[in-house]
């Protein structure tokens, strides 16, 4: 039997997103190879969690570059970043106006 082996390469990588605070952020990144890679998030040079796709609650201390990284053990590894804006969510009150 003859087992081809084949380097990672993304085939869906993530998108720069603008969020507002507190709203959910979804990055997708996919990929292809033999054996099937592995695919492991990476922000400030720490995994954050692993597999296609990366959710979590957008905050302002959440911007940054995230990074989606797939390896399969052939000693390649094929990366994509995608950089996360949160604006902040202000509120404001206007002062109450009676109108004679």
């Amino acid at each position: 039997m003859i087992v081809l082996l084949v380097l990672p390469s993304l085939i869906t990588k993530p998108s720069n997103q603008t969020l507002t605070e507190n709203e959910l952020l979804t990055f997708h990144c996919t990929a292809i190879g033999n054996p099937v890679p592995k695919i492991k998030w990476i922000k400030d040079g720490k995994t954050i969690d692993e597999g296609d796709t990366l959710t979590f609650g957008a905050w302002r201390n959440t911007s940054g570059w995230y990074w989606c990284s797939a390896e399969n053990g052939l000693g390649l590894t094929a990366n994509a970043s995608a950089y996360l804006d949160v604006q902040c969510k202000y509120f404001f009150e206007l002062p109450l106006q009676i109108v004679p």
